[in-house]
């Protein structure tokens, strides 16, 4: 019999199912996009229920390759900073806030105003705020993770992890609820889910889950983490130093430390706990970098959606394309990507600048986001990295790929999965259920990497002129007042 472990990878845009085999193999996958109804500017907000049939949907199609009397387990990944509340029945009493909505925040700075960029909290208290009938109600505030592990086991086995937990009142030190930050906040530890560890065995699939998702009744159901340090378990990342890079909806730069580390300065680094017990990551994150090029894609580039209908190609590949026919720099056009906070803004735009100049722009802003996050995590970690491990949307391109050696001025490695979130789970599952005896043997075993880009000496030159203006633009920009504000 082959074992497999099943892995939800549960996203902010999408969920995917991914079947992988004890060496790390993916044998099958499937994923769905969340069909979201339009949403006001500034609001983000997603029914959980569509988390669930994502994961219903995906899991059905994923098991049609295999036999399902081999899968012997279920791990996963989650979005985080995204929650919402339920009531003593396990009804959901209003629409998750996810962590791009943006009612309580208007830039970076506002992210630390909360409890030290405890995301959350502003979040349940504008619950609280302007949702009082609903708040007095809530017997359980829930994340992603907490809502699919109700789904799965039973409403009982209301749990999260200290990865998904942070953005809520742990304390740091125990990584326990803080009855401190409970009273400061006036949210009781009794409304936060119960705390386990990744890798813990939390319970079985129930009969009925069974019978949504094909999968076949009482197999354990072993806790997971939050995307990111899934991510850099996916990566082999857990050793203090070690840094990797992830392109998604944003661009996050995760650097490896020994504990907590202090925030220093107006530009959010969050200090998270690692999905290995004892390890913590420092994180910057520039949201919007990777759904910008999806929003570009859809609102110009129609015709070029239309040449890849009935033909093996995404309109992704055909601006990789066109992007490859501008220089590294694009001729001086630069973003500045903070979309998220309506703030986003181009530099340099010239009647030179053709569809090729935006294209490869927009790809480069990814890559100067990280490395403006890097070196900063560099700093405050004290460490000075050499190899970036980088997984992600963006290491599909070998060109987009180079664009980030260039920009980074580093090497970097290009595993042979780049869904590294959901290896990461995979990884923590079959860890859990015994099949390897240490997190670092079943890295060992499972992670491996395809391809590696060394940076380009003569584009590494041109890329330091954008370098010294991409940072203190951003940092400009985000302090100034949005010009459209009322728009």
């Amino acid at each position: 019999m082959t074992e497999l472990i099943c892995v939800f990878d549960c996203g902010t845009t999408g969920t995917r199912t991914i079947l992988f085999d004890l060496d790390g193999k993916e044998i099958s996958r499937a994923y769905e996009e969340y069909q979201l109804p339009p949403q006001p500017v500034g609001i983000s907000e997603h029914d959980p229920e569509i988390w669930w049939n994502a994961i219903k949907n995906t899991c059905i199609s994923a098991l049609k390759k295999v036999n399902p009397e081999d899968v012997i387990g279920i791990c996963a990944d989650f979005h985080r900073a995204t929650c919402s509340i339920i009531d003593a029945n396990g009804e959901i009493l209003h629409p998750a806030l996810t962590w791009m909505d943006e009612r309580e925040v208007t830039d970076m700075k506002s992210f630390q105003e909360e409890g030290g960029l405890r995301r959350s909290i502003p979040k349940i208290l504008w619950f609280k705020k302007n949702k009082p009938d609903l708040f007095n109600k809530t017997q359980k505030i829930i994340f992603p993770d907490t809502f699919t592990y109700m789904k799965l086991c039973g409403k009982d086995t209301c749990v999260t992890d200290p990865t998904n937990g942070i953005y809520g009142i742990i304390n740091k030190e125990t990584l326990t609820w803080d009855e401190k930050l409970a009273e400061e906040y006036g949210i009781p530890v009794e409304l936060w889910p119960e705390l386990h560890f990744p890798g813990e065995i939390i319970g079985e699939l129930t009969s009925e889950a069974a019978s949504e998702t094909g999968l076949k009744k009482g197999i354990p159901v072993v806790l997971g983490g939050g995307d990111q340090q899934c991510s850099a378990l996916g990566l082999g990342v857990i050793n203090k130093g070690e840094a990797k890079v992830t392109t998604g909806t944003g661009t996050f730069v995760d650097l490896v430390v020994e504990g907590p580390v202090k925030q220093v300065g107006d530009v959010p680094i969050f200090s998270l706990p690692h999905v290995i017990k004892g390890k913590w990551v420092i994180e910057g994150t520039m949201p919007g970098t990777g759904t910008m090029f999806q929003t570009y894609a859809r609102n110009f580039s129609q015709l070029q959606i239309e040449q890849c209908k009935d033909k093996d190609t995404s309109v992704y590949e055909i601006l990789t394309e066109e992007a490859k026919q501008a220089p590294p720099g694009s001729n001086g056009l630069l973003f500045i990507p903070l979309y998220v906070f309506r703030k986003g803004t181009i530099h340099g735009l010239g009647w030179h600048h053709t569809r090729a100049h935006f294209s490869r722009a927009i790809m480069e802003s990814a890559a100067l986001s990280a490395q403006m996050y890097l070196q900063m995590l560099e700093a405050m970690g004290g460490a000075k990295v050499e190899v970036i491990k980088s997984d992600g949307g963006a290491m599909n391109s070998s060109f987009w790929a180079q664009i980030f050696a260039d920009i980074l001025g580093k090497k970097i490695m290009v595993p042979e999965n780049k869904d590294g979130a959901a290896l990461g789970a995979a990884i923590l599952g079959l860890w859990g259920l015994k099949k390897y005896s240490s997190i670092e043997n079943a890295i060992e075993k499972m992670v491996r990497f395809e391809s590696e880009f060394v940076p380009d000496k003569a584009n590494v030159k041109i890329y330091k002129k954008l370098i010294r203006v991409f940072m203190p633009e951003v940092l400009r920009i985000n302090e100034a007042k949005r010009i459209t504000k009322d728009l």
